[in-house]
């Protein structure tokens, strides 16, 4: 009994972790398909997500902006908004955009989903917060599938908005899940002598999930502005740093976790 509470608890420390850090690596593989440019203007947030989420690149090009004409002038990487001798207003914009190849997630969010399913699977007897978190763990896992498949079977602009309403769809399942399974931990040790590890504990919990938001956004953006990397690097490095603050903390109520869920079972 003990053993399995044991291995709920590292399952769920493991899960942690692989949901909170990203670290991609390219495949080598290429997309079966180009990416469908077309006519019309891309918008840089359209390009963001798929160049975060599928390692997309793109062209740019100056488009004369002081008539009614749209007409391309030069492609080139020059600031936007810019205006000649002439009085010629060029504003910058994404000409062609192409596909990368395929990118995988080193401390992969599939597999940290399933770990918490498996976890709060065992753990669902204790409290029923433990049984909603299965099933946001595994709504999660299906967005993570439908997020990473999209580029094979969508195209275009079509693609570039699946994968911003899936994407939101996929961090607020991530926040969802955490949420539910260290509530239940945390319902776990009631005691007033938990207190204080309760408190600082949920801190911790807010503060990495600040810093995920906060990550993705930086690498989104940063997918085009490579300064931002250096930020996005320095702050996942505060994530891990501030999540092995958080399962310090439940380490030291790690008894009391145990003995409440000996209870639930034998109840």
């Amino acid at each position: 009994m003990k053993s399995k509470f044991k291995l709920a608890f590292i399952l769920l420390a493991i899960g942690f972790i692989l949901l909170a850090l990203d670290v991609d690596v390219s495949t080598g593989v290429k997309y079966p398909h180009d990416y469908s440019n077309s006519n019309n203007v891309i918008g840089e947030f359209q390009y963001y997500n798929i160049a975060s989420n599928y390692g997309a690149k793109c062209t740019y090009k100056l488009i004369d902006t002081s008539g009614s004409s749209d007409s391309a002038l030069e492609k080139t990487p020059l600031v936007s908004g810019t205006t000649d001798s002439t009085g010629t207003t060029q504003t910058k914009v994404i000409d062609k955009v192409y596909f990368g190849t395929v990118h995988i997630d080193i401390f992969n969010d599939g597999l940290g989903f399933i770990l918490i399913f498996i976890a709060c699977f065992l753990l669902k007897k204790v409290n029923k917060k433990f049984s909603y978190g299965s099933l946001s763990t595994f709504c999660g896992l299906i967005l993570h599938i439908l997020l990473k498949a999209l580029p094979f079977v969508f195209n275009g602009l079509l693609l570039c908005n699946l994968a911003m309403f899936i994407g939101i769809a996929y961090m607020c399942s991530i926040i969802l899940t955490t949420f539910l399974f260290t509530g239940g931990l945390f319902a776990m040790c009631p005691d007033v002598c938990c207190r204080d590890e309760r408190k600082w504990g949920k801190i911790t919990w807010f503060v990495s999930m600040v810093l995920i938001v906060l990550n993705t956004f930086v690498f989104w953006i940063g997918s085009d502005y490579s300064a931002l990397q250096s930020l996005g690097k320095f702050s996942e490095g505060l994530l891990v740093i501030d999540i092995l603050i958080f399962w310090i903390i439940l380490r030291r109520v790690y008894y009391y976790l145990e003995q409440s869920y000996e209870k639930a079972v034998n109840a």
